[in-house]
């Protein structure tokens, strides 16, 4: 099984460092051209199944890859990037000094939350019978991704990267586990 992530396409939110949290905001022109190249990117790929996020901006990334591609899509609400409440919309680095990540508001998910609610899903797809996945998704729920697979704690989270449109590649091995065989991939950007 080989299992692709990929987070969404650029936003104005991106550009202007906002947190989106569920905030359902669209692709912007650079997002749609991310989404485009991307999809290029995974045309030489034999997708089974594309799992995205319902959110738009994710949705939209995962309709361009598969229109290179007659794969079923799977939209879900497990996928979506950490619900962030009050903080969404709000500039990056002055929300960060604000948000206490061991006591959130009862609309914010704490990192614990959102790594349960990506690994209970992981675990589900790869018992499928799929051979190539695609997972469309944010930076929060790629991150828990890539946790996922490396078998690395959220607490180290931090010192993988996942820009817009950026691919990892996950291959599991005879015995079970997975391996990383592409990170953090935006060469289909230049």
């Amino acid at each position: 099984m080989k299992i692709f992530t990929v987070r969404h396409g650029q936003t104005d939110w991106n550009l202007q460092r906002r947190l989106q949290g569920h905030t359902d905001i669209p692709l912007n022109e650079t997002g749609l051209e991310q989404a485009r190249r991307i999809g290029l990117r995974l045309s030489v790929e034999k997708i089974d199944a594309i799992y995205t996020s319902d959110l738009i901006r994710a949705s939209k990334t995962a309709e361009a890859i598969n229109r290179h591609h007659n794969a079923e899509i799977f939209t879900t609400t497990v996928l979506r990037e950490a619900s962030l409440g009050k903080y969404e919309g709000r500039i990056i680095e002055e929300a960060l000094h604000e948000i206490n990540w061991d006591h959130v508001d009862p609309d914010e998910e704490d990192v614990v939350a959102v790594f349960a609610r990506i690994h209970s899903f992981l675990d589900e797809v790869t018992a499928k019978p799929h051979k190539n996945v695609v997972i469309v998704g944010h930076y929060g729920s790629i991150m828990a991704s890539i946790c996922y697979f490396l078998k690395v704690p959220a607490d180290q989270r931090r010192k993988f990267q996942v820009g817009n449109t950026a691919i990892h590649c996950f291959e599991r091995d005879g015995d079970g586990t997975f391996r990383m065989t592409i990170e953090n991939e935006m060469k289909h950007l230049d």
